[in-house]
């Protein structure tokens, strides 16, 4: 950070400035996940703390007292005379200057002292810019090590792609032209003006979600890391999305149209129906958890139809349907996630992509175990940590930057 951002921090704690001011907006865009510090005020208070540290070493002062006694150095090896030498440096009674000239002894004392004060200027000087160094850089990881902890998840953005075009999304209202369609935003309902043949790709990145409307009224809710391709408006005998990472559903009924979702395993045809599908490549398998009506999982040359409170494991050539309590999968949509016997490498994997960070945990020590534990949207990456932390005598969480390391206790 900048002095730019100090004082822009400086505003916001103070009152000068406010969120939606320009200079403030223009700041935020400039990093969207500069807008999780308005959320936490104590926090913003810390991270300017930290911030203003770093300028409390001058060490351009301190590079012009050793160049003023450099220069009297030089000086002297020139030739100049000891007066006006010493006049320079002690300034002009004619007395003491007198005393000093006769005086050899005096003259060569101050020089000496005037040598070791100027050494004693280099020594305080590198050790001052070493200081000043190491203090920025611990400053800096500090910074980012509070505002990480102090994290939560980023909310609505996302990224809409239209070809070779792309907008981004940041949970508000706004109108646009993309793919030749003027694209209106509405409280996380998009609406198509115009019908020109286009495909959308809605993405959220590590740590956001996104909700949408589609063109039939169906709505979607990503969760982080994820996407749906889609037309700008659906034609023909069926409604066809394409999905990766894990999405939620409320399919809109439309008999004539059947809608279908497509994976890069699987296709799931439904008529009208509320179910999520999760379809992360890391996991090795993929999910398909019902709510309501009725879905047919299509994959590995099988067919399974699922009722409510069923769940479809897709994993290699096999599918297997299960009874799960489909809040456990489906709640994060609402904020939160509820991980009743997990294995803690899925919660570490959850994490990063909520909080957008790593981790660093050998993957032996941790395989088998299992948590239990719940994770609210409006609890900080810290608060959580803390909370793994209290549940278990086995493994330490600590965080590093923006990286998570677990040990074995």
């Amino acid at each position: 950070m900048e002095q730019s951002d100090i004082e822009i921090l400086s505003g916001l704690l103070s009152g000068a400035l406010q969120p939606q001011d320009a200079v403030v907006q223009s700041w935020l865009q400039a990093d969207p996940a500069r807008s999780m510090l308005l959320k936490e005020p104590a926090e913003l208070r810390r991270l300017l703390e930290v911030l203003q540290q770093q300028r409390f070493f001058d060490t351009n002062v301190m590079w012009e007292r050793f160049t003023a006694a450099n220069q009297w150095n030089e000086a002297s090896q020139s030739g100049a005379s000891h007066s006006a030498v010493q006049r320079h440096v002690i300034g002009e009674d004619s007395h003491t200057i007198e005393e000093d000239y006769i005086g050899g002894k005096v003259v060569v004392m101050r020089r000496l002292r005037i040598f070791w004060w100027s050494a004693a200027a280099v020594v305080v000087l590198a050790m001052g810019m070493f200081w000043r160094m190491r203090s920025t850089e611990n400053s800096h990881a500090k910074a980012m090590a509070i505002v990480v902890a102090a994290q939560k998840p980023a909310g609505n953005f996302a990224v809409l792609k239209a070809g070779n075009e792309e907008v981004d999304l940041h949970g508000g209202d706004s109108s646009f032209i993309l793919g030749g369609n003027q694209v209106q935003v509405q409280h996380g309902n998009m609406q198509v003006a115009t019908s020109k043949p286009v495909d959308y790709t809605l993405t959220t990145p590590r740590g956001a979600t996104y909700q949408v409307q589609l063109p039939d009224g169906s709505k979607a809710w990503l969760n982080a890391m994820s996407s749906i391709t889609y037309p700008a408006v659906f034609t023909g005998g069926e409604r066809v999305v394409t999905i990766s990472g894990e999405v939620y559903l409320e399919v809109a009924a439309v008999a004539s149209q059947p809608f279908i979702v497509r994976t890069h395993a699987q296709e799931i045809k439904v008529l009208g129906t509320a179910f999520c599908v999760r379809d992360y490549e890391e996991e090795q398998q993929q999910l398909t958890t019902l709510v309501s009506g009725k879905v047919q999982v299509v994959a590995v040359g099988r067919q399974q139809v699922l009722q409510p409170g069923e769940q479809a494991v897709l994993k290699g050539a096999q599918i297997q349907v299960q009874h799960v309590n489909t809040e456990e999968y489906t709640s994060w949509k609402d904020g939160w996630i509820r991980f009743s016997n997990k294995p803690l490498t899925n919660i570490l994997q959850t994490i990063s992509r909520w909080y957008n960070v790593d981790i660093n945990a050998a993957h032996q020590q941790i395989e088998g175990q299992f948590f239990t534990c719940y994770l609210d949207k409006n609890q900080s990456l810290g608060e959580f940590l803390q909370s793994l932390n209290n549940s278990t005598n086995q493994f330490s969480f600590s965080l590093q930057g923006s990286t998570i390391t677990v040990t074995k206790k």
